[in-house]
């Protein structure tokens, strides 16, 4: 694993590829026979036409898209030296970003998944085989990159990285498969820009905040409520100082926030969620990072 900027977030890779599975799920239309996200499964009656060739090419584009983009920002003094490891450690005062970079590969790996799935159903495939294909790819996309970052010449192998990874894979397939869990939580990232950076969300590790967060709305009870329905409750963590430097601090967070997936449904689509292409896009954005919605309590552990 390298250590001047972390796997995930050295450069801004994952900015285009998110985009771009952004808007394959907001513009693809389900085919006959698929359900919408969170409903239940309805198997296609038929298998598209040249089903296995659509799964091979989405596979093959984004770990195209990768092993071209490493070769020539990550590994392009080449690999040699045979396999090497390192122990880069976890959530540590005296790790090289205090954790940060740990939760950022469980998060794009977990969004991977999130994202992943959709383009698989878009493509024809059940709900069930989407879920399995997204997990997958990722898992294996991201340890390749693990592995060759092992027989490079500058980096090593992380096993840290490579458990964080699939921790993050994991929990896309169980919110993917479980709705009813979907509904009531989430993984976001929060990034604001720390003091003496510019606008960098890909390597300003001081600037990010993960969190993970309970929906009021995906509980019977509060749903009824109409104040508490809009409200979700979140529990973070964010490590300052680490990079680009200064004092370093590590932050537990809790906070409030305001569930904007649930404000657009009541106000734009009748109450109605995941109802047009447009909107599980949007969803999936909600879901996915937190917006300057929410008020914080911090707890310092330094």
């Amino acid at each position: 694993m390298r250590k001047t900027v972390p796997l995930p977030w050295r450069a801004p890779a994952w900015l285009p590829l998110l985009a771009g599975l952004f808007a394959c799920q907001a513009l693809a239309t389900p085919i006959e026979g698929a359900e919408l996200p969170g409903e239940p499964a309805i198997e296609p009656a038929i298998e598209p036409p040249n089903l296995p060739l659509r799964n091979t090419a989405i596979i093959a584009t984004g770990s195209l898209l990768f092993a071209a983009y490493g070769q020539s920002k990550w590994w392009d003094t080449g690999f040699g030296g045979g396999f090497k490891t390192t122990n880069e450690g976890w959530f540590g005062s005296d790790t090289d970003y205090g954790g940060a970079d740990k939760l950022g590969h469980m998060y794009t790996s977990y969004a991977s998944v999130r994202l992943l799935t959709p383009v698989f159903e878009a493509a024809g495939n059940s709900r069930e085989a989407s879920i399995g294909l997204a997990g997958w790819t990722t898992f294996g996309i991201f340890l390749g990159i693990e592995v060759a970052d092992g027989f490079s010449r500058n980096w090593r192998f992380s096993p840290q990285d490579a458990l964080m990874n699939v921790a993050g894979a994991a929990l896309g397939v169980v919110l993917e498969a479980h709705p009813d869990l979907d509904d009531k939580f989430d993984f976001r990232v929060a990034y604001r820009p720390s003091p003496g950076s510019g606008f960098e969300p890909f390597g300003d590790y001081s600037g990010q905040r993960y969190l993970f967060v309970a929906k009021a709305d995906g509980f019977e009870p509060l749903r009824r409520n109409p104040v508490l329905r809009y409200l979700e409750l979140g529990v973070g963590y964010q490590a300052r100082g680490f990079d680009p430097g200064g004092e370093r601090r590590r932050d537990l967070y809790i906070g409030v926030s305001l569930n904007l997936a649930r404000v657009l449904a009541d106000v734009a689509y009748g109450g109605r969620m995941h109802s047009t292409p447009l909107q599980r896009g949007t969803d999936r954005l909600f879901e996915l990072v937190q917006f300057p919605t929410a008020v914080y309590s911090s707890h310092t552990l330094d």
